[in-house]
């Protein structure tokens, strides 16, 4: 059974009616979005919980197992400080969400209710709406590694070492048209192989889409200028004259990890494996010669 602390376990017991819920919003890049249902806003140690008495809390659904619970989180965008272009560009994507209960007349007795991820999150007109998945998934992540030929890490993480911030690694161009919301027209890059961007990452560094970036799936050059694909839809699109960043793509096989980024030593996975071929060969009666297979 949880406890709670001293002073809000009086009050709750003594039937305070004080009490207002409070969320905060941590999205990946770090930005921090706090509010509260209360009708003032709230400080607690660090934290401004902006009055936002519009937004509202299911319930949440929880077992007695290692599922997953959720709960959802809905309100008007304008009381909650959220932007409908930011949540259309996944800025929002797995934000971790924070739920306490705050006494509002003494604002330094709080209570962490529960934590999660944005799971999915919808905007209907004015209003938006947060699916969220509390942490019981964490427990169930593998944990381990499978070995294999290719590198399990991910392009610039931590195990990987690569800095895409390199200008070796990325380059930045132009957008001169746009064709649909998987195609568009940059201004050529140079002195880069085209074909490594293949799997890197175009981003849009300027204008009303700036902050998104998609996956992409082929560069070409046409006409002078490159005649990209890219491998998911934008949800907004950019405008003649943005400004994008492509950095290369990998194919996570060691030959492309040591001559493209110079990062063989740091390959995450196996490239001397055997194949599936090596564990049903046997003996070869042509070539019986000392034990040769």
């Amino acid at each position: 059974m949880r406890s709670l602390p001293p002073a809000l376990d009086a009050k709750w017991r003594a039937g305070v009616t004080t009490l207002a819920r409070a969320w905060r919003l941590i999205r990946q890049d770090g930005l921090v979005l706090a509010a509260t249902e209360h009708d003032r806003d709230l400080q607690v140690a660090d934290t401004l919980f902006k009055a936002a008495f519009s937004l509202s809390e299911s319930p949440v659904e929880a077992e007695l197992s290692l599922s997953p619970g959720h709960a959802a989180l809905s309100g008007a965008l304008s009381l909650a400080g959220m932007d409908a272009d930011d949540i259309k560009l996944g800025l929002w994507d797995q934000a971790r969400v924070e739920a306490f209960l705050i006494d509002w007349q003494e604002p330094t007795i709080s209570l962490p209710l529960w934590s999660g991820f944005v799971q999915t999150i919808v905007c209907h007109g004015s209003n938006f709406e947060l699916n969220i998945q509390t942490l019981e998934p964490a427990m169930n992540q593998m944990v381990g590694r499978l070995y294999a030929r290719s590198c399990d890490a991910s392009l610039g993480d931590g195990r990987c070492g690569v800095n895409l911030n390199d200008p070796a690694y990325r380059a930045t161009a132009t957008i001169m048209a746009v064709q649909s919301d998987r195609a568009l027209t940059t201004s050529f890059v140079q002195e880069f192989d085209l074909n490594a961007f293949s799997g890197g990452m175009l981003r849009v560094i300027s204008g009303r889409a700036k902050g998104l970036s998609r996956p992409i799936q082929q560069v070409e050059l046409v006409g002078g200028q490159l005649a990209v694909k890219l491998a998911q839809p934008m949800p907004i699109l950019p405008a003649q004259g943005d400004a994008v960043t492509f950095s290369l793509g990998c194919d996570k096989r060691y030959d492309t990890c040591r001559t493209r980024f110079g990062n063989g030593l740091n390959f995450r996975g196996v490239p001397t494996l055997p194949g599936e071929a090596a564990t049903v060969t046997g003996p070869s009666p042509a070539g019986n010669v000392g034990g040769k297979r």
